[in-house]
């Protein structure tokens, strides 16, 4: 890496871009990162350009390139990321919300009454799918569940950031449930452990195996889903998930030998991959 110190924003990212050159990592990234750490849009990232950057800016901005070159996404490095127009805290215990899950989010507010729902995030990591929900939908009633403690620590942070006072669970799925929801949303994990060949290094190496990977070729969360849904679901209650880009036939056909009765709907995102599911009239729905 040069030593080569950038005394201005303009130089800084000069002085970035030449330290990528040559590289798989995202050419923008070092705009992101200003952006993000002083929350200036591009036009302000633009308008600060010739601006001196501070000496203890610099020590970070030096530490934050060498991350990026170790393959660290840029999102960890700053500590938080911009999801449906607004920015959510995130660190190594949480995803990286991808544009998949704000389609969904996009597909459950198409689908869904605006009408006052009882609602679960199951599985809500930094709790972007709940507490988006929640603000877009002020009056349905929100729970958000994880099995994992730090991540609804980061999921905490981020409803008092927004000013929310949501329930949450901590749950192996529906371990520690005791209601029964109109509708349930989750982003689980769904990545085949024999996958990782095809999977980006910076996101092995950074983001939570436990959020990725299931077993049964990644549909092990789904089995377990599908098979109990029934008992946490209201008699019209519903379920919208994110799944994996492979597994249109294999998802459905779970659902049919799991419940019989229930009716799945896949879903393709822009680029025109299988990346969401609708389901519902579980067998057991509204009964305990």
């Amino acid at each position: 890496m040069s030593n080569c110190v950038p005394t201005n924003y303009f130089m800084a990212q000069r002085w970035a871009k030449e330290q990528l050159q040559g590289t798989d990592i995202d050419p923008r990234a070092p705009q992101f990162l200003l952006q993000q750490s002083h929350g200036w849009d591009a036009t302000h990232l633009l308008l600060h350009n010739r601006d001196e950057m501070p000496a203890d800016e610099v020590d970070w901005w030096k530490d934050a390139i060498t991350r990026l070159l170790n393959h660290e996404p840029a999102q960890y490095i700053v500590g938080q990321a911009p999801f449906y127009g607004r920015t959510f805290k995130l660190n190594k215990n949480v995803l990286i919300p991808e544009a998949e899950t704000a389609e969904l989010i996009d597909w459950v507010l198409q689908e869904m009454p605006a009408s006052p729902l009882k609602v679960l995030d199951l599985g809500t990591g930094s709790g972007v799918i709940g507490i988006t929900l929640a603000l877009e939908r002020p009056n349905w009633h929100v729970s958000l569940s994880d099995i994992s403690t730090a991540a609804l620590a980061v999921a905490q942070e981020n409803m008092a950031n927004f000013n929310l006072e949501l329930p949450l669970i901590k749950s192996d799925l529906f371990e520690n449930i005791d209601q029964q929801y109109d509708l349930i949303v989750t982003n689980p994990p769904y990545i085949d452990p024999d996958d990782t060949g095809k999977i980006d290094q910076a996101v092995l190496e950074n983001e939570p195996a436990m959020a990725l990977f299931a077993s049964e070729h990644g549909l092990g969360f789904y089995h377990r889903l599908f098979k109990q849904a029934g008992q946490y679901l209201t008699t019209a209650g519903q379920i919208f998930g994110e799944t994996g880009y492979d597994q249109e036939e294999s998802i459905q056909e779970l659902l049919h030998q799991t419940d019989k009765h229930a009716q799945i709907c896949p879903r393709h995102d822009v680029a025109g991959k299988m990346r969401m599911i609708h389901a519902w009239d579980f067998s057991n729905a509204g009964g305990r």
